[in-house]
């Protein structure tokens, strides 16, 4: 575990997406998991820009992290609608390259399986990038998640369900995902972390220097072989060195 500290949310931003822009460069036709949310919002709009400049190439393709069960994806708040709005429309991203869970299937365990295998039909995932919640979810794999979930359907934790009404143009009631699980994240061949702010502090420094527990599901990055986490420097300010 490599971790990187900027002087800000843009600078930490800014070394996310170069880091980011130079792996994808090194691999064909590489399938990548991207976050929604705050976090990512300055990292996706710095790669934005870089591939409208430089053309983004046909070869590159995406699968959904997570999905609000019950949320259609072109509604305000989904997470496929804000891929949609933050990089597949401005980059002319096709579906054709893009998987994603739909929060209103009638089977969900389906969706699982045809997530699953959009994977294995890429070769699995080259880089995953996720943001963390502050009860250390990664994606939503809440506190007590299962390691060894490929894909699954969670229920979602209070904090989980108080963050999601930000994302939403009207209160909604949410109170189950559906998301890639840790043995499908950790078997991503290079992950990054993007955490800022000092909401995130408590949270990182369990996630960087305490044991691993299933309680607190972003440490279990501690066996990852080639994760980066950056960070902030709000967000590493509980950090002992």
């Amino acid at each position: 575990m490599r971790i990187h500290i900027a002087e800000d949310f843009e600078a930490m931003s800014h070394a996310a997406a170069e880091d980011f822009i130079e792996q994808v460069a090194r691999i064909r036709r590489p399938l990548i998991c991207l976050p929604s949310g705050r976090s990512p919002m300055s990292f996706l709009r710095i790669l934005r820009g870089h591939y409208q400049r430089s053309d983004i190439l046909p070869d590159r393709y995406f699968v959904g992290l997570d999905e609000w069960v019950g949320i259609g994806e072109h509604e305000q708040g989904s997470c496929r609608r804000f891929f949609e709005d933050q990089l597949f429309r401005p980059l002319g991203i096709g579906d054709e390259r893009v998987s994603f869970f739909n929060g209103l299937a009638e089977d969900l365990q389906a969706e699982c399986l045809r997530t699953e295998k959009f994977i294995a039909d890429h070769g699995g995932i080259d880089i995953s990038v996720l943001g963390i919640g502050t009860n250390g979810h990664l994606g939503l794999n809440e506190p007590g998640a299962d390691r060894q979930a490929s894909t699954l359907i969670s229920t979602l934790a209070p904090s989980t369900i108080d963050a999601a009404q930000a994302y939403f143009d009207r209160p909604r009631e949410v109170s189950m995902g559906i998301t890639l699980g840790l043995s499908t994240l950790l078997a991503s061949r290079h992950i990054q972390l993007l955490a800022g702010g000092a909401s995130k502090a408590a949270i990182i420094r369990k996630v960087v220097e305490e044991s691993i527990t299933s309680d607190v599901p972003g440490s279990w990055l501690q066996e990852h072989p080639s994760t980066t986490i950056y960070l902030d420097g709000e967000a590493a300010a509980s950090l002992s060195q």
